[in-house]
């Protein structure tokens, strides 16, 4: 049962990461995009939108790589004991 809710915890990891990392490019060039459409922006606006939105995913992977880093205790895994057969 352990090994299952690890799994599954890691999962929602992963499945958060992903949200983390498509959702702003998306929502900033989508925004832009409504920019151009509905107010008559220029085109370029597109491109300062893109570089935010990707701007804010490595953000988003930074804040969960440091997460990991300390999860792991500075990335040295500890080693395993005896009776830990996962």
């Amino acid at each position: 049962m352990k090994g299952w809710m690890r799994a599954l915890r890691e999962l929602a990891w992963l499945t958060q990461l992903g949200f983390s990392l498509v959702t702003p490019p998306l929502l900033c060039a989508g925004g832009a995009w409504w920019l151009v459409q509905a107010r008559g922006w220029p085109a370029w606006v597109m491109v300062p939108a893109l570089v935010l939105g990707l701007g804010g995913a490595a953000a988003s992977f930074w804040g969960f790589y440091r997460y990991v880093q300390r999860k792991n205790k500075g990335g040295k895994t500890p080693p395993a004991a005896f009776n830990d057969h996962v």
